[in-house]
């Protein structure tokens, strides 16, 4: 069954603005925003377009590592999100794998208006190292961030229950700074949108 979104930053119009290849291209920091990162073909792209009810609005690398652009998308007038590009691809380097680039670093380090960082993770895989890197890193920057466990379509039942206990409770030992326990959601048939949607919601409102 579908988890249908509230109407409220769900039901606005979304629009991309730009794809930054260095900080001078960023929009003006005057919204909140919320970033999205993870694992490249952690799904990622496909959660984007779901979100934003725009079928190609967000798109789908068929070789993951590829994207080095940070992506900003409007969500009416009231936020931003912002697809950072994905992390863990052994084609990209070693070193590329928690800062991706320069640019990367320029929007954790100087955004002002970044509310936090939805961080999505492949429920089959679990809390990789690279994972664990990338939440080290917001760790030592005091950004909060929400996990979101992606792909969960691809598990059923006790596989699924198990993999998400497992998940948050790694969550729960590697981090101080986690918005909420893991959100599961599946892009294909849109379970769980309705609770990301709130939680979206109330990192993008006021304060």
């Amino acid at each position: 069954m579908t988890d249908s979104p509230p109407r409220t930053l769900a039901g606005l119009p979304s629009q991309f603005l730009v794809g930054a290849v260095a900080r001078q291209q960023f929009p003006p920091d005057d919204l909140p925003e919320v970033a999205f990162a993870g694992r490249s073909n952690v799904g990622k792209s496909s959660l984007l377009n779901r979100l934003l009810n725009r079928r190609n609005l967000a798109r789908v690398s068929r070789t993951p590592g590829r994207t080095r652009e940070i992506n900003f998308f409007a969500v009416g007038t009231q936020g931003r999100f912002v697809d950072l590009p994905g992390y863990g691809f052994a084609a990209v380097g070693r070193n590329q794998r928690l800062v991706w680039d320069r640019v990367a670093e320029a929007y954790f380090t100087e955004r002002r208006s970044l509310r936090g960082v939805i961080l999505l993770l492949d429920l089959r895989r679990g809390l990789l190292d690279s994972d664990l890197e990338l939440v080290a890193y917001l760790e030592e920057r005091g950004i909060g961030f929400l996990p979101v466990a992606t792909k969960i379509d691809k598990l059923n039942g006790n596989p699924r229950r198990q993999s998400l206990v497992t998940l948050t409770e790694r969550i729960r030992t590697n981090s101080r700074l986690a918005m909420a326990p893991p959100v599961a959601v599946s892009s294909l048939n849109g379970d769980g949108l309705g609770e990301l949607w709130q939680l979206l919601e109330r990192i993008l409102g006021p304060g």
